[in-house]
């Protein structure tokens, strides 16, 4: 047995946490399922007697790894000798304020149009989609390189966080740049990119889907717990939780 901080919202969207002994963080959550609660995270490893989906963990990580150099900067936009942080990730907050921030472009954030359509890029794995993208739109999105996004700490922690990523997305095209290219060039990327990992939290939400007809409840969340460490370790979002409508 071993002891694991969980940390979870409260039906008021408090932000708390406690402790919970169990023989392991997939127990861990099965136990706070039972007692009503959905944790987004169990801090705290598992005792070396717990064998059980050790093979999937394993393999969790080395996906992990494969998909960072896929999706990585430095993959998808190649420059010789650079090293850009991976920076993408999933805006965490208040979800009403990220729907509308999504909905409205992100208008409160003071974005210019090329900014507004970097944003669409913001977070890994989630669809974009539009009709057809002008020569206008290259244009734009270039000349937003002439200055930095700035964040103030007054300002909401989810718009932080977007103009935060936006400013990183400009100083990957900015590289890319240097490097020969053109921003046409790395919009027709950054979309390949999200197609990418659109197909990739597609399958494995399949295969999650695919396993709710034949597999027994533990393993199934077993199952649902290691796909969304995968899903974690590139920034995806998460798969909802079985029989979470």
């Amino acid at each position: 047995m071993a002891k694991f901080h969980y940390f979870y919202q409260s039906k008021t969207n408090e932000n708390l946490d406690d402790w919970i002994v169990a023989k392991s963080r997939d127990d861990a959550y099965a136990q706070l399922r039972k007692r009503g609660i959905k944790p987004y995270k169990v801090v705290g490893k598992d005792p070396i007697a717990w064998k059980r989906w050790t093979a999937i963990a394993v393999l969790a990580t080395a996906l992990a790894v494969a998909l960072y150099i896929i999706f990585s900067p430095t993959s998808q936009f190649p420059v010789p000798g650079s090293q850009l942080p991976v920076y993408r990730h999933q805006i965490y907050g208040a979800e009403s304020v990220i729907r509308n921030g999504m909905a409205t472009e992100w208008a409160a954030c003071g974005l210019d149009a090329g900014e507004k359509f970097l944003a669409r890029y913001a977070q890994p794995g989630i669809k974009v989609s539009f009709r057809r993208r002008t020569a206008e739109v290259a244009t734009a999105v270039e000349a937003s390189l002439a200055r930095r996004l700035e964040s103030e700490e007054s300002e909401l922690l989810e718009y932080r966080q977007l103009k935060q990523i936006v400013e990183s997305i400009k100083d990957e095209l900015r590289t890319y740049i240097k490097s020969g290219g053109n921003a046409d060039g790395f919009l027709d990327r950054l979309q390949e990119r999200q197609d990418q990992e659109v197909a990739y939290y597609n399958a494995a939400n399949q295969e999650l889907e695919t396993a709710k007809k034949t597999m027994a409840d533990d393993d199934l969340y077993a199952l649902w717990a290691a796909k969304n460490a995968e899903l974690r370790a590139i920034g995806l979002p998460m798969l909802k939780e079985p029989g979470e409508e």
